[in-house]
C-alpha cells in the first residue's frame, strides 16, 4: 500500500482507487470527504501520473478551493508543479471559461463581473417600480427571485424575452452596461456549449477526470452545466450527501444527486459511514432524526467516538430563559465558578473544560440571536456573531469598494451613486436622482456629468461644494494608485471620505485599528498588494465578486460563535447549542406573504446539519413562548425533539415551569376514594 493510501480507511481508500468512469461517492457528515477527495487527486497525479491539467476539481466556494490546492501540493511530491491543476468554483470556471472561449467566437462582450452594491442598487430601483405598492421586502428576497428564475430552465433562454417583467427589466440594465451577475456566468456558459459544440469537445479532451463536490447544493443551471463538461462517458466524481442538502432557497435541486445512478446507470457508488467527528450519542439520534425523511440515499452512520454525554433536552419558559440558561452553561463549560449551579450533576464530568472558542450557539433565524448575545455579554462572555452579511456588504467596507469600483470604471453609475448618496455628506437622493436624470438626458456617465459644472444649476451651493470635494477625492485616488500598493490605498479611502460617512455617531470609535471589518478587507488585498493599486484594483475585486456568500465568515478571537445553522455548514465544534426549537420556528413555516415556502424535508435535513456539527456536547433547547417579529408568540415544541431517541438524552425543566406545574396540579381537586371509611 502507497503513502497516499495507508491513512485512509477502506471505503476511502476505494473512492480514491476507482478513477475509471462515473463515481458516486454518499459522504455521510464527519466521514472525511475533502479528506478523501484530496487523496484521490494527489493519487490521480502521483501514482496515476495524469497530467495536473487534466484534472477539474469543482468546488462549493473560494475557501474550499484554495485549502484543497494546498493540502493536494502537501501530498505530493516535491518537484511535481502543480500549477496547472484547475481547482476553483463554478463560477470561477465559467468566468474563465466566458473570458478565453466566449469572447473570441463574440458569444458575449468583454463583460465585467457586477458588484453585490451595484446589483442590490438596480434591485432596489426596480423594485420600487414593479412593486410600489407593496410591503417592504430585502433586497435579498429580490436577488432570490431573479436567480430562482435565471436557473430554471426558463432562464435558459438567449435573451431576457422568457423572463418575467421584473427580471426582464434587471437583465436589460445588465446587458446594456455589458454586465453578468453570478448567475449569468453559468447560465451564458451553458448556452455557449450548446452552440459550439467545438468549445464544448475541445474543453472535454482537456479534462479528463472531473470532481465535483457539495453535488447535493447545484442548481438546474448547473448540472446541465457538468452534464455539457462530462459528455457521455465522463470520469466523473460527485461527491455529496442528500441528508444535507439544504441550500433549496438558492436554487439548489437535491433530485440531481438523487439521480445520479439513473443519469449514469454505469457510476459506482462508494458510502463513506465512518464518523469521526461527533460521540456515538449523538450519532445515534441524529441517524433516527434523518431516517424519517423519503427523498435520500439510504446509508448507516457510525460513529468511531464513544459514547459521551447524552443530548440535554431544555424547556425553557421564554427567550430571555432560554438565553440565560446558555449563558449559565457556556460558564460551566468553561470551567467557570462565577455561574450558579443548574439542577443535578450532569453525565458530562468526564469532559475536558473548554474554550470559548469551542463553543457554538445556532439559530433557525438570524433575529433570534438579539437575546443570546445581550446574556452572554452581560455574563462576561465573548461573542463573535456570524452573521448572513457577507463582509463585503458591511457598509464601511461597501463604500470603500465602491470607491475602487468607480476608479476601476467611471462609467460604473452605480456604485458612483451609491457613493454620493451614501458616503458624501449633504447629498441624498434627490440630488443623485436629478444627477442621474442629467446623465440620462445627455447620455453620459454620472461621473462625467458631475465634472461639467453648467449641470449645477438646479443644485444648492453647499452640494455642490460636496460634489466638488468628491471629485477631487476621486482623482486624488487616481493619482495616487500608481504610487502606492492597494492595501495603503484602502486606509487612504477610508480616511479621506468613508470614515465620515460610516462613524457618524457620535461616541464610535473611528480608529481603522478597531475596525475588525476594515482590518479583514485589507488582509484580504495583501495578495494584490505587491503592485501599484492601479494594477491590482481590477484583481481584487474580480477576486471578491466570485466570493459566494458567507465564506468570509471567520474567527477573531476567542468567542462564542453565535450564528444561523445555514452558517454553521461544514463547521464543527466540541459543544453545540441548537436554540428555538419550536413548531413554526424549527421547523419554519414562512409566512405566506414572503413568497417563500418551507419544504418539512430540507427543514429536518438543516436540523440534522445543525446537530452533526457538535462533536462532544449538544443542548436542544426551546421556550414556552417567543417574542419574534414583532409580536409575543407561543408555539408547540418542535416535532423534532419527539425524534431524539430516549437514551441518547436527558432533560431539563426551566425552575419557573416546574413551580408552575407543581401549583397547577396541587390545586386539583383530590378523586375521593370510595373504598376509605
Amino acid at each position: 500500500m502507497t503513502s497516499l493510501l495507508s491513512s485512509l480507511n477502506q471505503s476511502q481508500r476505494t473512492a480514491v482507487q476507482t478513477i475509471e468512469g462515473p463515481l458516486l461517492i454518499i459522504a455521510g457528515a464527519g466521514t472525511g470527504k475533502t479528506r478523501t477527495l484530496v487523496h484521490r487527486l494527489a493519487y490521480l497525479v502521483a501514482e496515476k501520473e495524469i497530467p495536473p491539467e487534466k484534472l477539474l476539481a469543482i468546488t462549493f466556494t473560494t475557501r474550499a478551493a484554495e485549502e484543497m490546492r494546498e493540502r493536494v501540493g502537501g501530498l505530493c511530491q516535491e518537484g511535481i508543479d502543480l500549477s496547472s491543476l484547475w481547482v476553483g468554483t463554478i463560477h470561477a470556471l465559467c468566468y474563465q471559461i466566458l473570458k478565453n472561449e466566449g469572447c473570441a467566437v463574440r458569444f458575449v462582450p468583454d463583460f465585467e463581473i457586477i458588484s453585490p452594491t451595484d446589483q442590490a442598487g438596480i434591485i432596489r430601483i426596480l423594485a420600487k417600480q414593479f412593486f410600489p405598492q407593496q410591503l417592504p421586502i430585502s433586497i435579498k428576497h429580490y436577488a432570490l427571485k431573479i436567480s430562482r428564475e435565471k436557473n430554471e430552465l426558463a432562464g435558459l433562454h438567449t435573451s431576457p424575452a422568457g423572463f418575467s417583467p421584473f427580471c426582464q427589466a434587471y437583465q436589460e440594465i445588465l446587458e446594456r452596461e455589458t454586465l453578468l451577475d453570478f448567475d449569468d456566468l453559468i447560465v451564458k456558459t451553458v448556452l455557449l456549449l450548446k452552440k459550439f459544440p467545438d468549445i464544448t469537445k475541445q474543453l472535454r479532451s482537456r479534462f479528463s477526470h472531473i470532481s465535483v463536490d457539495e453535488y447535493q447544493d447545484i442548481n438546474t443551471a448547473q448540472y446541465l452545466l457538468i452534464r455539457e463538461l462530462a459528455g457521455p462517458a465522463p470520469n466523473l466524481c460527485a461527491v455529496g450527501d442528500a441528508d444535507q442538502a439544504i441550500y433549496a432557497f438558492r436554487g439548489a435541486q437535491v433530485k440531481n444527486f438523487l439521480n445520479f445512478q439513473h443519469d449514469f446507470p454505469q457510476a459506482a457508488i462508494i458510502r463513506l459511514e465512518e464518523n469521526y467527528r461527533s460521540t456515538s450519542t449523538i450519532i445515534t439520534a441524529a441517524r433516527q432524526v434523518i431516517e424519517k425523511n423519503s427523498a435520500r440515499i439510504d446509508k448507516k452512520l457510525i460513529a468511531v467516538k464513544p459514547r459521551g454525554p447524552r443530548i440535554e433536552l431544555c424547556e425553557m419558559l421564554d427567550e430571555r430563559e432560554e438565553a440565560r440558561f446558555v449563558a449559565q452553561e457556556i460558564g460551566r463549560l468553561i470551567g467557570g465558578t462565577s455561574f450558579e449551579t443548574l439542577g443535578p450533576a450532569r453525565d458530562d464530568a468526564g469532559l475536558p473544560a473548554m474554550g470559548f472558542g469551542d463553543i457554538a450557539v445556532l439559530y433557525r433565524l438570524h433575529a433570534q440571536s438579539r437575546y443570546l448575545k445581550k446574556a452572554l455579554e452581560l455574563a462576561g462572555i465573548p461573542v463573535e456573531i456570524g452573521t448572513s452579511l457577507s463582509l463585503y456588504e458591511e457598509p464601511e467596507v461597501e463604500a470603500v469598494i465602491n470607491v475602487l469600483e468607480a476608479m476601476h470604471n467611471p462609467e460604473n453609475d452605480f456604485a458612483v451613486s451609491e457613493i454620493l448618496q451614501n458616503s458624501v455628506k449633504g447629498i441624498g437622493p434627490k440630488t443623485v436622482t436629478l444627477l442621474r436624470n442629467r446623465a440620462q438626458e445627455l447620455n453620459t456617465p454620472l461621473l462625467e456629468t458631475i465634472r461639467l459644472k453648467n449641470n449645477f444649476t438646479k443644485i444648492a451651493a453647499d452640494k455642490c461644494a460636496a460634489l466638488g470635494a468628491f471629485l477631487d477625492m476621486h482623482n486624488e485616488c487616481i493619482e495616487r494608485s500608481s504610487q502606492i500598493p492597494l492595501d495603503q490605498l484602502i486606509k487612504e479611502i477610508y480616511e479621506k471620505l468613508c470614515k465620515q460617512a460610516v462613524q457618524s455617531q457620535e461616541g464610535k470609535n473611528n480608529s481603522i485599528a478597531d475596525n475588525e471589518n476594515l482590518l479583514d478587507l485589507i488582509t484580504a488585498s495583501l495578495p494584490f498588494s505587491p503592485v501599484p493599486a492601479s494594477e491590482g484594483i481590477p484583481l481584487f475585486l474580480n477576486k471578491i465578486s466570485r466570493l459566494r456568500e458567507g465564506e468570509t465568515y471567520s474567527r477573531h478571537r476567542e468567542a462564542v460563535t453565535l450564528l444561523t445553522v445555514h452558517g454553521a455548514k461544514g463547521l464543527e465544534f466540541p459543544a453545540v447549542f441548537i436554540t428555538g426549537l419550536e413548531d413554526g420556528l424549527f421547523p419554519y413555516n414562512a409566512n405566506s406573504d414572503s413568497g417563500e415556502e418551507a419544504d418539512p424535508e430540507e427543514e429536518r435535513r438543516l436540523f440534522y446539519v445543525g446537530m452533526t456539527r457538535a462533536q462532544e456536547k449538544l443542548y436542544l433547547t426551546w421556550a414556552h413562548s417567543r417574542f419574534l417579529f414583532g409580536e409575543r408568540k407561543s408555539l408547540p415544541r418542535s416535532t423534532f425533539i419527539a425524534d431524539i431517541p430516549e437514551e441518547t438524552a436527558c432533560c431539563y425543566i426551566d425552575p419557573v415551569i416546574k413551580k408552575r406545574t407543581q401549583e397547577k396540579q396541587a390545586k386539583k381537586p383530590k378523586q375521593m376514594n370510595l373504598f376509605s371509611d
